[in-house]
């Protein structure tokens, strides 16, 4: 999968930023937007993340999520015109890089550093306690998936990977989890461990485990996969594919519901 997404028209965005060197990622408008240590900027919103203490935190987290909305129409759109099945599958590969995009690079980072509780089921970022499983099922839907967080949320670590992804696996240790990741082009994955839940982003040669952590900081992170305490803790992992699900692409297209897989 290919980043810088396209629209195509057819018939006529932190309190804990990640401590990274300057990288470069592509924007909604093909420009750049750039991040660099102690600075986030989202490249949706062409904007600073700003910290969580700021008076327009939650303005600016709204803005974001208003702004992926707008984006999804306009890609329903291009897909409901669509004459080809080629054409179709060109609007669902800008899905999968526009959203992994919108998850990754905007909408997580304002997460970063809101406290984990094993209750915790925060709906706004920096404000209360989110345990892993609701960092998952919010943090999608405010990317517009149209889902009950609670239901989701309140799913086995494993259930949950079954309900949204596709290309489901298993594996007994973190070597095989990292390699079979490593050797697949870059995309967003779900993993469920023995009793916790998160994102896997396989990005530039990057991999990152993006979860609400209950050791160390106790809040929401990204680290390094290979470095995961708490990756490392389990005794197997159930893997799968988000942004691979054409199915699960085509709901959010549409704004139907996803269904709960038991």
């Amino acid at each position: 999968m290919k980043y810088g997404w396209i629209i195509i028209v057819l018939c006529s965005a932190c309190s804990a930023p990640a401590q990274v060197d300057k990288v470069v990622v592509q924007g909604i408008s093909d420009t750049d937007a750039v991040y660099s240590k102690n600075i986030f900027y989202s490249s949706i919103l062409k904007s600073a993340i700003p910290d969580s203490s700021d008076m327009n935190f939650l303005k600016k987290y709204s803005e974001l999520k208003t702004s992926v909305v707008t984006t999804r129409i306009k890609l329903n759109q291009s897909y409901v015109q669509a004459a080809t099945d080629a054409q179709k599958r060109i609007i669902l590969d800008s899905c999968q890089s526009f959203l992994h995009e919108a998850l990754a690079e905007n909408i997580f980072p304002f997460w970063y550093g809101t406290a984990w509780d094993f209750n915790g089921i925060s709906n706004e970022p920096q404000h209360g306690q989110i345990a892993c499983g609701y960092f998952v099922s919010t943090t999608l839907k405010h990317c517009g998936f149209n889902l009950n967080r609670y239901k989701i949320a309140q799913q086995y670590s494993h259930s949950i990977v079954k309900t949204l992804c596709t290309e489901v696996c298993s594996f007994t240790d973190t070597k095989q989890l990292l390699t079979y990741i490593s050797k697949k082009p870059d995309d967003l994955y779900i993993v469920g461990l023995d009793n916790h839940v998160g994102f896997i982003s396989n990005r530039n040669g990057k991999i990152v485990f993006i979860h609400s952590t209950f050791v160390g900081d106790v809040c929401v992170i990204d680290e390094n996969a290979d470095e995961s305490l708490v990756l490392k803790s389990s005794n197997r992992y159930v893997l799968g594919n988000l942004l691979n699900n054409d199915s699960l692409l085509i709901n959010w297209l549409n704004s139907n519901p996803v269904q709960i897989v038991y």
